[in-house]
């Protein structure tokens, strides 16, 4: 059985037990996964290899959560293809983030997050 290569993603999300669910769903699909609270994740962009995905889970209504996504946009290179934002159920986060390439709405089914990460992972 052909394993599948691993594919670098990157998860920023502020709530530590959300994080660690979606770590660990992202490793049973195969991923290499960093991750970082908010305040961490600019150096490790800046400083780390480049990552084939980034997810984003933040309050973006917070001043934090803005700045990070500003911070995201002027460092988009950092993600060869993909940018995905998890975000609260408001129409305005595609307003506030349109150069992301998908914002899924919480509640999200961390196996479909990971199906569709997989979906950036060939770019």
């Amino acid at each position: 059985m052909a394993v599948e290569p691993s594919c670098p993603v990157f998860v920023i999300h502020e709530d530590d037990a959300f994080r660690r669910t979606l770590i660990t769903a992202l490793d049973r699909h195969g991923f290499t996964v960093t991750y970082a609270a908010p305040d961490e994740a600019m150096s490790l962009l800046t400083t780390a290899r480049k990552f084939r995905v980034i997810i984003l889970g933040l309050d973006l209504k917070s001043e934090r959560g803005v700045n990070m996504l500003e911070q995201l946009r002027t460092h988009r290179d950092v993600a060869s293809c993909g940018v995905m934002i998890l975000g609260d159920p408001d129409p305005a986060v595609r307003t506030i983030a349109p150069w992301a390439d998908e914002t899924l709405m919480k509640p999200v089914d961390v196996d479909y997050l990971a199906k569709r990460a997989r979906s950036y992972c060939s770019c």
